[in-house]
């Protein structure tokens, strides 16, 4: 194998999955991560635990890394990078600072620019997961960025006869909504648990996209973006599946069973991260603030839903 077109940062299922995806295409990949497990791996992939190497001869970066360990990993590695490395970013939500103190919680693509001199990046998103990847099932992906060359780069290295990968201008747009959807979908999930109504149903999901693209707009997205597969994409797709880990907490708020909602801890710390966010900037994020206090034992499913329906109407 010649020397690495695409450096994986993150070896864990998503990481694992890009890299095959990249590979499948003709791509040389650099796995990075900390696992060391014997797993044979696809031709075309090599796995390491160190990453000052593989960024020494490759310019090409996907980070997979969950963002609650993204801002200590970046600090670490920021002597490693330069200014031509072009970066993927991939990690969902926000980090958690301000939540006990007045630094506002950032966005993954935030923390690269502070952190690094990097600044030719490119996120991620979509209505997809590690496991729709690796079976090979349709799914959609959109990579934004500011620098279109690098998109379409993306694009053409990813997509394939069950991938379609789209392109987008507004970077913090994508990041933006790909980090709410999941949020919001947590009161879906309490919706559809709590078996509401379809008109109940059709509010919340209506007011959902609403707010998302609310709060998009205020924090630098532009308007739209969050109707794309970043926002309405992935809301969508755990609505229609009514599953996975959004659901999986909504559930369990409606039973009432605080600590196992509690354990889904990267979306507790997203709902909370999101909320201090829109605090802080004086944006009214009524489901986003109502997610946060269902996971916080401050508010019970049937409160949730008596304040959906009991809002002020205005116009639409």
């Amino acid at each position: 194998m010649s020397g690495p077109s695409f450096v994986v940062w993150g070896d864990g299922p998503w990481g694992r999955a890009l890299s095959r995806r990249l590979a499948s295409g003709g791509a040389n990949v650099a796995l990075i991560g900390l696992r060391t497990s014997n797993r044979k791996l696809p031709r075309g992939i090599v796995h390491s635990t160190d990453l000052a190497p593989a960024l020494g001869s490759c310019e090409r970066v996907l980070v997979a890394l969950p963002v609650t360990a993204l801002e200590a990993a970046l600090t670490d590695a920021a002597r490693h990078f330069e200014g031509h490395h072009r970066v993927v970013l991939t990690s969902r939500g926000l980090t958690s600072r301000g939540l006990s103190s007045a630094e506002v919680p950032q966005r993954a693509s935030e923390v690269l620019m502070q952190r690094t001199c990097v600044r030719q990046f490119a996120v991620l998103a979509g209505a997809s997961d590690a496991t729709t990847l690796d079976q090979g099932r349709a799914a959609s992906l959109v990579v934004a960025s500011a620098f279109p060359s690098w998109s379409k780069e993306l694009q053409a290295a990813l997509a394939g006869p069950t991938l379609r990968v789209y392109t987008s201008g507004d970077p913090i747009g994508v990041e933006l909504s790909n980090a709410i959807a999941v949020v919001l979908a947590v009161a879906l999930g309490v919706a559809h648990a709590k078996d509401a109504t379809s008109a109940t149903r059709a509010t919340a999901l209506t007011r959902a996209v609403a707010e998302m693209d609310r709060l998009v707009r205020r924090f630098g997205g532009t308007a739209g973006t969050a109707f794309g597969l970043a926002g309405l994409g992935v809301l969508s797709t755990l609505v229609f599946d009514a599953s996975g880990p959004p659901f999986d907490a909504g559930s369990a708020l409606c039973r009432g069973d605080l600590l196992e909602a509690q354990a889904q801890t990267e979306l507790r710390a997203a709902a909370a991260a999101l909320s201090a966010r829109a605090r802080i900037a004086g944006v009214s994020a009524p489901l986003v603030d109502t997610v946060h206090e269902l996971f916080e034992g401050r508010q019970s499913a049937d409160e949730a839903l008596t304040m959906l329906m009991s809002r002020a109407a205005r116009s639409e």
